[in-house]
């Protein structure tokens, strides 16, 4: 799990969405990231997908994606926030050796 201090809250997602920020496209996922003036990466996780009673697979690909981006902290470049979408088309959550790999090729589109 991501130390607090390197997870964005939900006040901190209402100011991120309200600014602009690049758009970066992967496999399976895609990302907003910008800056944020601090020595360090910042992260969230947003699942969306069918309104059924789903909330273990939404929280699977949460910490899922959660772990990935602990896995691949250093490949980023310091001081942006990242915001990265999954959208479950099915009632399947993607292996996390798939989500990592697909973490790790979003992370390093992120070039400003």
């Amino acid at each position: 799990m991501l130390k607090k201090s390197f997870r964005i809250g939900r006040k901190g997602l209402e100011r991120f969405f309200k600014l602009k920020s690049g758009y970066f496209k992967g496999a399976l996922l895609t990302a907003r990231a910008r800056r944020n003036n601090l020595a360090f990466n910042r992260f969230a996780f947003v699942v969306s997908g069918p309104k059924t009673r789903a909330a273990h697979l939404r929280n699977l690909a949460k910490r899922r994606m959660a772990e990935a981006a602990r896995s691949v902290f250093g490949a980023a470049k310091p001081g942006r926030d990242v915001v990265f979408f999954m959208k479950l088309a099915d009632r399947a959550v993607p292996p996390f050796a798939e989500i990592k790999e697909d973490i790790k090729n979003v992370l390093s589109k992120i070039s400003f």
